[in-house]
């Protein structure tokens, strides 16, 4: 076959149909296998970003330098140590409620009950005794008298009757019982403690000169031992039997 003359283009359509398609088949093959071959060579000696482990001082939850995006962020653990994932059985158990605790009622201290005080010292003194003071006085014989004895004859100038040795062992009020004789109207008789002012006191009638009254009357004493005198200048003092002394 002679060759052909003319530009480069009329050359190739004169190969014919079949052999340009034969010859852009081939170069496609080429370039399909070259391909392949790169895309083995990066598969097999260079990992890619998505499989690299995450470079040091990498961000949590945002994305690498190479533009890959990082592994999401853990989850974090509420407070009380109660982690909601999972199975029930992998959860910590849940504490029990603490119990309220029984507060013991208040203790009240009793109070202590005061010392009871020392109870009155109760003593008699006779009126017709020989330790009294007996001035011009005159002693009768009383069956309703303790003793079966009185004291007459007091009063108007005539006789005066002195207690002596009415003790109290601290000094204070004392009360004094007088025991006495009055078989007439009211009589006038006059207390004296320790020779200090007098108390006048009126005595009822007892109904018979063998009867015994009482008069109740509260007077000072001083420790130790003091001295009540009965007397009356004036007029008449009753006859006295006893007189009897609460003094603590």
């Amino acid at each position: 076959m002679s060759p052909r003359h003319g530009d480069g283009s009329d050359r190739i359509w004169q190969l014919g149909p079949a052999r340009v398609l034969t010859v852009a088949g081939v170069g496609y093959l080429i370039v399909v296998l070259a391909l392949a071959a790169v895309t083995l060579d990066l598969d097999t000696g260079h990992p890619s970003s998505a499989s690299r482990p995450p470079a040091a001082g990498a961000t949590t939850g945002g994305q690498g330098d190479d533009g890959a995006a990082a592994s999401p962020p853990s989850p974090v653990t509420p407070a009380g140590g109660d982690v909601r994932v999972g199975s029930a059985q992998s959860r910590p158990a849940t504490p029990p409620a603490a119990r309220p605790s029984v507060v013991p009622p208040p203790t009240t201290t009793s109070a202590r009950p005061a010392t009871p005080a020392a109870p009155p010292v109760v003593t008699s003194y006779e009126a017709e005794s020989a330790a009294n003071g007996l001035d011009n006085i005159r002693i009768f014989t009383c069956s309703g008298c303790s003793g079966q004895q009185k004291v007459g004859n007091i009063g108007r100038g005539m006789g005066t009757l002195r207690f002596n040795g009415v003790t109290a062992r601290t000094g204070g009020s004392a009360t004094v019982t007088i025991a006495y004789v009055n078989g007439e109207s009211p009589r006038v008789g006059q207390v004296s403690v320790n020779g200090g002012p007098a108390i006048t006191l009126t005595f009822p009638g007892t109904g018979g000169w063998s009867s015994v009254g009482t008069m109740v009357v509260t007077v000072a004493l001083r420790p130790g031992p003091n001295t009540l005198t009965m007397f009356n200048p004036y007029s008449a003092a009753p006859d006295f039997d006893k007189i009897t002394v609460s003094v603590r």
